[in-house]
């Protein structure tokens, strides 16, 4: 066992390591560099607030500019103003220590507010004097502080930096500041940026009013902050969120100001000696604004007009509002600040004119809203949908009252034969088979529904339903009336191999169909752009292994007298090939689901090359795992600092000892997700399954001259070893990666309907377990031959 170990860590580590980073975060151009940094914040700014006449100023910019659609997710799901501004000092997700949650509107308070409570409400941070508006809902509360609060940015960064979210994160808020000599910021939010312990800065509340003066104010120090939050104003205090947060007369007059602030900038920056970088990007949501993406460009020396991207996504044109301050220290020669993730900005390659650039840009914007918005109803969505599909099995083939249920459960009987005097067997089991197919089949056409331009409809989210809808036709047709339906397996391989090889394909063409896909990823959340999913991992482990389980029982059955090698080989050949796919820094770039692959797929062989699990060979097997990430996660760290992926990162963070925060914050999210996610009830629906169908008795377990759900024992021993090496890869994915039981929760939406698929079409029609061929119920069995009987200890034999 030990030299085929050393092979596998062998090989797996060459094929990983050997790849490239992904081509979509190839770059055009060398580092950046300047004299000195203007960066401009713009609370609220959206790429559909562009306009050639509406806003010239900033129009003029944008044509001259490298150009993205920028995450500003901080530590919290809705950034508001102050989280902005705290996440971009900090090139690391921040927030600031107060409520964001709606509150309904009240009176304003006809008295002043004790001093005890002005205290309580930000006394702290230069803010005593400040009578919070009780009206004030979503992001106000933080807008109102900025605006007359924010006396003492360095206690309200001390502040920032002492929150439970943001020290999870390891961030370090005001570090911009800290690794820059002097800082001048224009708008007292954007001293959050710069305002660390030993940052030296200078806060003006506005820009200068004569030309001269503000060229003057941009040469006194390499970086200046200008914080324009006009935005903010244009809102009122709502009780739900909307889709700016401001209404539209107000906000066309916000954006005029706004962009007559950035006319004066260019024009200041066009008299100054030297190369200026000019950074302006949204910061934040404004009032009850819900989240969404926001302008990202950079203009200067040696920037293209092109596409922005950054090694923190991988992909254009897409950046992150952590990825500024790397970018402004970048440019000006400045070391790079360990607690920062974020990656500074690249040029990926040419954009097309600006008026297209900007329309491809919205409409990824409303894709990734569209996306943000859906998840839980989808979610909803599949736990009902697999829920009702084993109730329905329950009732419909039985088996819930043998084994562990000796006798006939109470109302059994009844139910059950009121469901036959309605809907003959056949019409019964018929309908069951096809709803299971259809169930099974809608994780994938979630994935499939992108090859839909649905984001062009005037009603998006309605034509995203339509699409998942027309899909789930569509395979489950392709998976019932395919000439694989005359096989006992046929229609539910159909579905494997259609969810197998729709995720495999994405991820070789660049993951199109996997970022705002409803089971995939958004640029809003900011988890990840590019590659697999943890979700999509789940599905991809059900798929993979028990497609590599029947090819390799269909090869020992072609070689008559099968050996070892028969069942290895093909395993082996899948699971390199599958580990390469997850975790390669140019495809998957999962390195969570490579530790759980690999143990998968080992023990899968395992089991049907009949080599028995021990607990010292399980411990190897896991340890082939561990070897092959961490010999990709040191190439990957030996690399530029700047073109590391969160892998290498990881490496440089367990050196500095702050991988600890990395580890705490993937465990909270696992135990909010456990607690909190619509998915953890999918954990329910797949328990019962399990207990009917896989419990002593139940219709997948064989009895002495039975055939569980009409299967020869010698697959369904193959089923149970592919059973098994799934359970195995999802419980490991499930501990190390921050979806927890939201992996094999999603992987259950598919394995459950397959499996009462498997039972509703066995002979006979009721998915019972039917009689031998010539013999009687309860006859010993003793027919020659050789089949796969999965043991107690998780070993396999062969017995006669």
């Amino acid at each position: 066992m030990l030299p085929a170990t050393l092979a596998v860590v062998a090989l797996l580590g060459g094929l990983l390591a050997g790849t490239t980073g992904p081509a979509a975060a190839a770059t055009a151009g060398g580092p950046w560099s300047a004299t000195r940094v203007v960066d401009v914040g713009v609370a609220g700014l959206t790429w559909s607030d562009l306009d050639p006449e509406r806003t010239p100023e900033l129009w003029a910019l944008a044509e001259e500019s490298a150009i993205g659609a920028l995450s500003v997710r901080a530590a919290r799901p809705t950034t508001c103003l102050l989280d902005g501004w705290a996440t971009l000092g900090a090139g690391n997700r921040a927030r600031y220590p107060g409520p964001v949650e709606p509150v309904p509107p009240v009176p304003v308070p006809s008295v002043p507010l004790p001093e005890d409570d002005a205290v309580a409400n930000g006394a702290d941070d230069g803010s005593a004097a400040v009578q919070a508006d009780t009206r004030l809902s979503w992001c106000g509360l933080e807008e109102q502080v900025a605006d007359v609060g924010l006396a003492e940015p360095q206690q309200t960064v001390a502040r920032v930096a002492a929150d439970e979210a943001t020290a999870r994160f390891g961030a370090e808020p005001g570090a911009l500041g800290e690794a820059v000599d002097c800082s001048t910021v224009v708008g007292r939010a954007g001293s959050l940026a710069v305002a660390g312990e030993t940052g030296e800065f200078s806060v003006r509340d506005q820009l200068p009013a004569e030309p001269a003066e503000v060229a003057a104010l941009l040469a006194e120090c390499p970086l200046t902050i200008v914080s324009l939050d006009q935005l903010t104003d244009a809102g009122a205090p709502v009780i739900e969120e909307t889709d700016t947060g401001t209404q539209p007369s107000r906000r066309e007059a916000a954006l005029a100001v706004i962009d007559q602030t950035v006319g004066r900038l260019r024009d200041a920056v066009a008299e100054l000696p030297g190369d200026t970088l000019f950074l302006l990007q949204g910061v934040s949501e404004v009032n009850g604004g819900r989240p969404q993406l926001h302008v990202g460009l950079a203009s200067g020396p040696g920037v293209a007009p092109g596409w922005l991207t950054s090694a923190s996504t991988g992909r254009a044109p897409f950046v992150q509002l952590i990825d500024v301050a790397p970018t402004i220290l970048q440019a000006l020669g400045l070391d790079r600040v360990s607690s920062m993730n974020g990656q500074p900005f690249r040029v990926a390659g040419d954009r097309p004119d600006l008026v297209t650039a900007i329309a491809e840009l919205e409409q990824i914007n409303t894709r990734a809203v569209v996306h943000y918005r859906s998840t839980g109803t989808t979610f909803w969505l599949l736990v009902l949908l697999n829920g009702a599909l084993v109730v329905l099995g329950l009732l419909g083939l039985g088996g819930w009252a043998t084994g562990w249920f000796p006798g006939r459960a109470r109302g059994h009987g009844r139910v059950r034969t009121w469901l036959q005097q309605r809907t003959p067997g056949r019409r019964r089991t018929a309908a069951l088979r096809v709803a299971a197919l259809a169930v099974a089949a809608v994780p994938v056409s979630t994935y499939l529904a992108n090859l839909v331009p649905w984001e062009l409809s005037s009603a998006p989210r309605p034509a995203l339903a339509g699409s998942v809808l027309g899909c789930t036709l569509a395979v489950t047709a392709v998976a019932a009336l395919g000439p694989w339906r005359r096989t006992r397996l046929g229609p539910a391989v159909a579905v494997l191999v259609i969810t197998l090889g729709t995720l495999v394909g994405d991820v070789l063409t660049g993951s199109h169909l996997e970022l705002d896909g409803l089971l995939g990823y958004d640029a809003i959340v900011a988890g990840r752009f590019t590659g697999y999913g943890n979700l999509s991992f789940g599905l991809l482990a059900v798929s993979s292994l028990l497609l590599t389980a029947a090819a390799a029982a269909a090869v020992a059955r072609r070689a008559g007298t099968p050996g070892r090698r028969h069942w290895l080989l093909p395993v082996l050949g899948a699971g390199v090939a599958n580990v390469v796919v997850i975790g390669a820094p140019s495809l998957g770039r999962d390195f969570g689901g490579v530790l759980a692959a690999v143990p998968g797929f080992l023990v899968l062989g395992m089991l049907l090359g009949h080599i028995r699990v021990t607990v010292v060979r399980l411990v190897a097997v896991l340890a082939v795992a561990v070897l092959a990430v961490g010999t990709v996660a040191v190439v990957d760290w030996l690399g530029p600092a700047d073109e590391r992926s969160h892998l290498g990162r990881f490496v440089g963070q367990l050196l500095d000892g702050e991988a600890w925060t990395v580890v705490s914050r993937k465990a909270q999210a696992n135990l909010n997700i456990l607690l909190g996610s619509p998915l953890a009830w999918m954990l329910l629906v797949a328990l019962v399954a399990a207990v009917w169908l896989l419990r002593p008795g139940g219709l997948l377990r064989t009895r002495p001259g039975h055939r569980a759900a009409g299967l020869p024992a010698d697959d369904l021993g193959v089923l149970r070893a592919g059973l098994v090496a799934v359970a195995l890869s999802l419980t490991l994915g499930a501990l190390v990666n921050d979806s927890g039981v939201a992996l094999p929760a999603t992987a259950a939406t598919v394995l459950v309907p397959l499996l009462v698929w498997l039972v509703a079409s066995a002979p006979g029609g009721d998915g019972a377990a039917r009689p031998l061929p010539g013999r009687a119920p309860g006859a010993a069995t003793g027919a020659p031959g050789a089949r796969v009987n999965v043991g107690v200890r998780g070993s396999t034999g062969r017995t006669s």
